[in-house]
């Protein structure tokens, strides 16, 4: 029991360790914003933007053209609302968001898009601008499966962590994509997901009428086909319907819905009640095995097909980046041949417990199984707490703040650095558009406390709101990548190593400024 608990702190400690792979504590505005041109299959244009977790867009911060400067009319999907102290009401996309644009431009023809986001930390980056060309990233392989980092050779943007169905992972030919589905497959099936198969498949092999190991494995084999068929069936549809699918597999109800299912599994692991096959499916089943030729070969099929939408929801974070994927390359036969392969995939430790027929499964029964059931619990609710992370919000509130004398350049900041005659320097990166930035002023620097640990300092801002050249190259010179950020230097003109990026209210601030003062 005690190796069993050591498994499943083993594998949630995977779980969250991979997590934090995929939220770095900031990113840079091209890996946190992803975009790629989307060409559906009646020529019309869509743009499809990854967006990381803990990161979101702002719906009203976005404009297309095309080259030569055309606007082009966006039509949005449903985002989610965020309340501002100092903006109001705003619409973000905490998830990745595909825009479809309005019109049919010509062949070839590039799109520029402009659009803005934030990180949840508190740092809003400067409006970005790429330039997008249609064809780019096309023959990439399993993008992003398991939100794996990428570079992104076209598409305007490069580098960062991949989320669910960003384009451009591997490249190579269907066959490597295929074969990559297929790995993925397998490795889904080491995982919680196949518990619910197993039940199922025990009364396939150890059935009446399934003696024999030659018999077993034949059972097995059918059951399989069932659930890839299914699977091939959906991927036509992901390739058929194209952005569409992508749409609807990012909206929130779906996460949280895969979320309550990984709790409802969970449940049903802790023994909450009985997984498996209603009765009344076990009735009719058995009732047209009676009837039809070969025994139990027709409902095995149909069992294969049925366990396809069991397991289904299990798979879905990963099932949602492969779909959209496919969405995006609008293939049919990749879309069918690649879910195929990621079916068999999950089927093959089926079709060796199969093989195995009864010398294994009983073996899988009684206190073990019960053990399996307690891991698998553990794992499926730290899973369901993964997936809904994406909709954790926070709010922050705000009110009015002390004046800081402004710097536009590098220059000019180093100036009046070393004007500040032997006092210690706070400089404040700011924006109109960052609403962190407004947070932190109203919440933090209007505390009558924090105004007097501040008086001791030459207090200055740099204000990039209209993010010119100059704006830019402030940042690039702190390695910023956007408001809000405070720096710190020491009564002799030294830049300090204490910073603070983001939002700090203002006992935290309070406690960083006592670090800053007391550091030579």
């Amino acid at each position: 029991m005690l190796r069993l608990l050591l498994l499943a702190g083993t594998l949630l400690a995977m779980l969250t360790s991979f997590a934090r792979a995929e939220t770095p504590s900031l990113l840079s505005p091209d890996q946190a914003f992803r975009a790629q041109l989307v060409v559906t299959a009646d020529g019309s244009y869509a743009v499809h933007f990854n967006v990381e977790p803990g990161y979101y867009l702002y719906r009203d911060r976005f404009a297309f053209t095309s080259e030569p400067a055309t606007p082009l009319q966006p039509v949005f999907p449903k985002g989610e609302l965020k309340d501002d102290p100092s903006f109001g009401r705003v619409e973000v996309f905490k998830h990745n968001v595909t825009v479809t644009l309005q019109g049919k431009p010509p062949a070839g023809t590039a799109i520029k898009a402009r659009f803005q986001g934030c990180a949840d930390v508190g740092v809003c980056y400067p409006p970005q601008t790429v330039l997008l060309r249609p064809g780019e990233n096309r023959d990439g392989g399993v993008d992003a499966l398991f939100g794996a980092s990428s570079d992104s050779s076209g598409g305007g943007t490069s580098g960062g962590s991949a989320g669910w169905g960003d384009a451009g992972y591997f490249s190579g030919s269907k066959i490597t994509t295929i074969a990559l589905f297929f790995i993925a497959g397998v490795g889904l099936a080491l995982t919680a997901c196949m518990y619910p198969l197993l039940p199922i498949l025990s009364s396939i092999v150890l059935g009446p009428g399934s003696s024999g190991r030659g018999r077993a494995l034949w059972l097995s084999a059918v059951y399989v086909q069932g659930l890839a068929l299914t699977y091939t069936l959906v991927g036509v549809a992901a390739a058929l319907t194209g952005t569409l699918l992508t749409v609807w597999l990012q909206q929130p109800w779906v996460i949280g819905a895969f979320a309550l299912f990984f709790v409802a599994m969970a449940t049903a692991m802790f023994g909450g009640y009985q997984l498996q096959l209603p009765g009344s499916w076990q009735s009719r089943l058995s009732h047209l095995a009676s009837r039809l030729p070969g025994g139990h070969t027709g409902p095995v099929f149909v069992m294969g097909a049925l366990s396809a939408l069991i397991v289904g929801p299990c798979v879905a974070p990963p099932l949602a980046a492969a779909l959209a994927y496919l969405g995006q390359r609008g293939d049919v036969v990749l879309g069918g041949g690649a879910l195929y392969a990621l079916a068999l995939g999950i089927g093959t430790p089926l079709l060796i417990v199969g093989a195995a027929g009864s010398a294994v499964l009983p073996r899988l029964s009684g206190k073990t199984m019960q053990r399996m059931k307690m891991v698998f619990g553990v794992v499926m609710l730290g899973m369901a707490i993964w997936i809904a992370r994406p909709l954790w919000q926070s709010w922050l509130p705000g009110e009015h703040a002390i004046a800081f004398e402004p710097v536009r350049s590098v220059a000019e900041l180093q100036d009046k650095v070393a004007a500040a005659r032997g006092k210690p320097v706070i400089v404040d990166f700011y924006a109109d558009w960052c609403i962190s930035c407004i947070e932190f002023e109203r919440e933090t620097l209007s505390d009558p406390r924090v105004q007097t640990a501040l008086d001791g300092f030459v207090r200055l801002r740099a204000d990039v709101t209209q993010n010119t050249a100059a704006d830019a190259a402030l940042l690039k010179h702190f390695g910023l990548y956007g408001p809000p950020a405070l720096l710190f230097y020491n009564a002799e003109g030294q830049l300090l190593r204490q910073r603070v990026i983001g939002f700090q209210n203002a006992d935290a601030f309070l406690a960083t400024l006592n670090t800053v003062q007391g550091t030579p």
